[in-house]
């Protein structure tokens, strides 16, 4: 392939494993995985012994020197699991590949030596599978770029792209030929493609095995090292398509563009300009389909940002691509408007979903409070935030956030609204002896704080009266339910009543008339307009 892409070398031993690096892999592996097609568990080979180790180094050893894997190690078991829509349709299940634990134990090895020299190589604009890289990265720098072009009104084309089948279309000859040119030592090539060399596959439905057919195209699924194999395929595609692009992309910094980001297949093209967008699809494509991956036009959607009257159509393989007002990418709502309401509302809808579905666990009151606490903060909570660092959030915003956590909150603890028990006693209950909960002056500060950083008056008043007093005014009968035991956590009593520390008005309502409680708050805003008390 002529493609002038750069050429690199790496300076990684191409000797046969030592039995500490065996070790390390065996210590990597996880107990409770399904094992491959030979049956053999993780923990067969975890602890296996001494005997065990010794002679699995030596097997590796003697591949490492033939470059040839035992044949074995090249089929895998595949298992179609549902995801939704007509279980008649084959596209409504997605396989999930069982390989040998042996050939993860080569894959490994192998892996571990290619991926510091290799990280130091890849583009910048490729966030997936790379350590301390994940999805937030790329949310967080495309809503940025889309908010600070949206500021002064520049133009602004995104184009998402969608690879059909990505993972199992690469052309394999041409993936040997890109790790050759990317540096890769022979050795460790030959030995990927002798794994390869005779792949096969078997479908495993209702306890039965299908016959094995030959796959020979795509990386192995369920391999450690096909991601980072993946990396490369699209590492090559888009450097190769877009090393000419000088003045292509948006800008940054003075000097500094940027024309794409991707998260493993996931692409995003980014131009002021129609006719370079539609420059850079050709170049992707063209460049895509020499590795025999293409894209699939109908998942392909563009976003144009303050564009004015006219909607260019842009192409890509000769198919047009929709044009939308916000796309879902990497999880996340992206709006042309840079609206984050609309992400919200898709977060708390979610979250709420997910909230329903674990409805039998709220209900039942013999499990403990701190596991449904956990079981929310891992299951809902993070639906709930997720991508939030990302927000340009408002008052607002969060305000809808926080009631509907309250709410979950009140589920958890069977708190119903009658039961007239503040927010911060639900918190405080939920989260017990955790760094969640805040006290009420907490609370109490964090609203003066907002209230003064949105240029607003904040004014504490402190309604004070006995509690005898208190229970002689409750005409509802809270009180006398709440000694009865019937409401839980009713402040004053059963919950602790935390006063405020600097008030700026309190009111003794037992020693003074309404009339005269009324009169002291005019008086205090009053003051606070005039100094001399004139309003």
């Amino acid at each position: 392939m002529d493609d002038g892409t750069r050429l690199v070398s790496y300076c990684i031993p191409d000797g046969p494993p030592s039995e500490a690096e065996v070790v390390l892999e065996l210590k990597l592996l996880k107990r409770n995985k399904v094992p491959g097609p030979d049956l053999l568990s993780p923990s067969l080979f975890k602890d296996g012994g001494v005997r065990l180790l010794s002679e699995l180094t030596k097997l590796l050893q003697t591949i490492w020197e033939t470059e040839e894997v035992p044949r074995d190690w090249c089929l895998s078991t595949v298992i179609p699991v549902f995801k939704k829509g007509s279980r008649s349709l084959c596209d409504n299940h997605r396989g999930i590949s069982l390989v040998s634990v042996a050939s993860k134990l080569l894959t490994g090895l192998i892996l571990r030596r290619l991926t510091k020299p290799r990280e130091s190589q890849i583009r910048e604009e490729q966030a997936g599978f790379r350590s301390g890289r994940g999805c937030v990265d790329h949310i967080f720098t495309l809503r940025r770029i889309l908010e600070h072009r949206h500021s002064y009104r520049q133009p602004t084309a995104v184009v998402f792209l969608d690879l059909r089948a990505a993972f199992d279309s690469v052309a394999r000859n041409v993936l040997w030929s890109c790790l050759l040119r990317k540096g890769v030592p022979e050795k460790y090539v030959n030995l990927l493609r002798s794994l390869y060399a005779h792949s096969a596959s078997r479908v495993r439905v209702y306890g039965q095995l299908s016959r094995a057919f030959i796959t020979s195209s795509g990386v192995r699924q369920g391999c450690p090292i096909s991601p980072f194999l993946f990396n490369f395929v699209m590492d090559d595609i888009l450097e190769g398509a877009l090393r000419e692009s000088s003045g292509l992309g948006v800008e940054l910094l003075p000097g500094a563009r940027l024309t794409d980001l991707e998260y493993a297949d996931d692409i995003v093209l980014l131009s002021p300009s129609a006719e370079d967008m539609q420059t850079m699809l050709n170049k992707v494509s063209d460049r895509a389909g020499l590795y025999g991956m293409h894209f699939a036009p109908s998942k392909c959607k563009v976003l144009l940002q303050d564009w004015g009257i006219s909607t260019p159509t842009f192409f890509i393989a000769g198919n047009p691509l929709e044009t939308v007002d916000s796309f879902t990418y990497l999880s996340s709502t992206i709006s042309s408007v840079c609206n984050i309401a609309d992400e919200i509302s898709t977060r708390i809808a979610k979250a709420r979903l997910a909230f329903s579905k674990l409805r039998y666990l709220w209900r039942r009151k013999n499990v403990q409070l701190s596991l449904k606490r956990r079981v929310y903060n891992a299951h809902v909570r993070s639906i709930l935030l997720y991508g939030s660092e990302t927000w340009p959030v408002h008052k607002g915003d969060i305000n809808r956030l926080v009631v509907f956590d309250h709410r979950c909150l009140r589920h958890l603890a069977h708190i119903k609204w009658v039961d007239r028990v503040s927010n911060a006693a639900v918190r405080r209950r939920v989260f017990r002896n955790v760094r969640d909960a805040r006290s009420i002056g907490q609370d109490r500060d964090a609203n003066r704080a907002l209230h003064e950083e949105a240029g607003l008056r904040f004014f504490e008043i402190f309604i004070s009266s006995p509690l005898e007093v208190c229970e002689q005014r409750d005409v509802k009968g809270l009180y006398k339910k709440a000694r009865a035991g019937e409401i839980k956590d009713f402040t004053g009593l059963t919950s602790a009543y935390e006063s405020p520390a600097k008030p700026d008005l309190i009111l003794h309502t037992d020693k003074r008339t309404v009339q005269e409680c009324v009169q002291q708050c005019i008086e205090m805003l009053a003051n606070a307009v005039s100094p001399h008390g004139k309003t």
